[in-house]
């Protein structure tokens, strides 16, 4: 697919036609992890387009597949520039429907139809990316408070709306392993540690017998769902950033990410035996001793 005439489109104003050529590059580069050098000024220019497409839309399917494509131009550092921007990151919290404050997006339950929805995950998985592969994105996320507006949306997480609460924690996640700011923020302002160990409970369906003892599982008990081992694993991750992280530890950002996700990748294998619920409730009451103390 040119991108000449993607661009071509995208001047030209007619967001459908936008739509529909978008939509074959979607296709043809949902696998394209390794792109041309020689097309990268254009590529830069596409994420400025995409941007302004997607200021002007309203149309959800259109600006679910700006977004698409941006997810994959993303995962290309170098074309990064005009998504990293205040103006940029604030454009992407506003289709995922982060409370920023002073730039409030439209609240998540206002989000009636599946098209509506996938606007939002696309919206945080850009984010998700954009910020792991932008300094000065995770600068700017710090800078406007990305992290609190997704722990305001921490208790309505469930797996109703599962890609939603599952990027949210991704995005959560990622900002708390990349700013050591972010970490003491959430730490001492936003009331994160409690917000996430009762996503554990509500995915576990905890029944606590004592201060820091839980029921244990009936043999009969279903095992959990893959939903909620995936919305479970994330709200761990972001807990072990937050409470047993050193932020004077110097380590290279990517083996910081990439040291938590190898850790709860083991945990994850562990969950697949029979003592999956028997460990996460383990983890979950010395969560609750932390939040008490």
């Amino acid at each position: 697919m040119s991108l000449t005439a993607i661009l071509s489109e995208i001047d030209g104003g007619d967001d459908k036609g936008v739509g529909k050529l978008l939509q074959k590059y979607n296709l043809e580069n949902s696998h394209t992890f390794a792109f041309d050098h020689k097309e990268e000024d254009a590529r830069i220019e596409l994420c400025q387009g995409l941007l302004k497409v997607l200021r002007r839309s309203d149309h959800p399917l259109c600006q679910s597949t700006c977004l698409e494509t941006l997810r994959i131009l993303s995962r290309d550092k170098r074309v990064l520039g005009p998504v990293t921007t205040k103006e940029g990151i604030l454009t992407l919290a506003g289709l995922a429907r982060i409370h920023v404050v002073g730039h409030d997006g439209e609240p998540l339950e206002e989000a009636q139809s599946a098209e509506e929805e996938r606007v939002v995950v696309e919206a945080l998985k850009c984010l998700c990316n954009v910020v792991f592969n932008s300094v000065p994105a995770q600068q700017v996320g710090a800078d406007v408070k990305l992290a609190e507006g997704l722990c305001a949306r921490l208790p309505s997480v469930s797996s109703s709306h599962h890609e939603v609460g599952l990027f949210s924690l991704r995005l959560l996640f990622l900002l708390s392993a990349l700013r050591t700011d972010v970490r003491g923020m959430l730490q001492k302002e936003a009331g994160a540690v409690r917000l996430l160990t009762d996503i554990l409970e509500r995915t576990l369906d905890v029944r606590w017998v004592g201060p820091y003892e839980a029921e244990a599982p009936k043999p009969e008990a279903l095992p959990i769902s893959s939903e909620n081992n995936e919305l479970a694993m994330e709200a761990l991750k972001a807990l072990f950033n937050i409470t047993m992280s050193d932020s004077s530890d110097e380590v290279s950002v990517t083996i910081f990410v990439e040291q938590q996700n190898n850790i709860f990748i083991s945990i994850s294998l562990c969950f697949l035996q029979n003592c999956k619920r028997n460990l996460l409730l383990l983890v979950l009451s010395i969560y609750k001793q932390y939040k008490c103390s």
